[in-house]
């Protein structure tokens, strides 16, 4: 696809360079709270997210680290420059880059950066999902074929860890699909390209973990909800999708059912 609005573009360009970027290693490691960590790429990736994009409509930026005020009416930008923080401190290249942006209160643009493999995926309300190429770029489509399922995002309180391990425990008992975990962004992108059919996040870390995600799912031919089956919207706690209406219901009633 040719013809992407100039945000995305500048998006684009700035995600490239983050891979780059991230590419040269992690720096220091630090602790946060709990088991969260922080590198000193994280953060010097973000602070050039935010340099790059501040001449793609001068709007405010919204990000993991550095954080940030979410406006009003104006749009705004979401992004989380190391998405997967932990596998990418612990040298496993499961993490992905994400930019979005926020108008008129849905995710109208969003571009991932996959670190495993140095892939761009962008997606535009209404156009579809693609994958960017040296020369051009290719559609993405959901598929079922994997018969991968992810279940991730831990919540914090214990009631809702309890309910999220029935899930679980639910999903390996059933014996219908293999059950993995990969970061936030790529369980997500990785429904967009077909290589997992769907992903259920019993309680989403963030906006920036999960918007840039949620569009490449929806404009992949996906279906997006919340775990009560509602579209997703920015405001959902939880996050639901796959790849075609028949897997959806199948996880969100074990989603459901774990809350039982």
């Amino acid at each position: 696809m040719t013809g992407f609005r100039s945000e995305t573009t500048a998006a684009i360009s700035a995600v490239r360079e983050a891979l780059q970027l991230a590419a040269l290693g992690t720096g220091e490691v630090h602790a946060k709270v709990g088991r969260d960590v922080v590198t000193d790429t994280d953060v010097v990736v973000e602070d050039r997210l935010r340099q790059l994009l501040a001449g793609a409509g001068s709007w405010p930026v919204v990000g993991e680290e550095r954080a940030g005020d979410v406006p009003d009416a104006t749009p705004y930008w979401l992004v989380d420059p190391i998405c997967g923080t932990r596998n990418f401190a612990s040298g496993i290249p499961l993490f992905a880059v994400n930019v979005a942006m926020v108008e008129g209160g849905v995710v109208a643009v969003s571009v991932v950066g996959d670190g495993s493999n140095g892939d761009v995926l962008v997606a535009e309300v209404g156009r579809g999902a693609w994958r960017v190429l040296d020369d051009g770029s290719e559609q993405l489509a959901a598929s079922t074929s994997s018969l991968i399922v992810d279940l991730g995002a831990w919540p914090r309180a214990a009631s809702a860890r309890a309910q999220a391990a029935r899930g679980v425990a639910e999903a390996i008992r059933s014996d219908r699909w293999d059950v993995r975990c990969f970061s936030t962004t790529l369980s997500l992108a990785y429904v967009a390209t077909g290589q997992i059919a769907g992903c259920a996040l019993f309680a989403t870390p963030g906006l920036v973990h999960v918007a840039a995600g949620s569009l490449l799912v929806a404009e992949a031919g996906g279906r997006v909800t919340d775990a009560a089956g509602e579209p997703w919207t920015l405001d959902a706690s939880s996050l639901v999708c796959a790849a075609d209406e028949h897997l959806h219901e199948q996880v969100l009633g074990l989603v459901r059912g774990a809350g039982s």
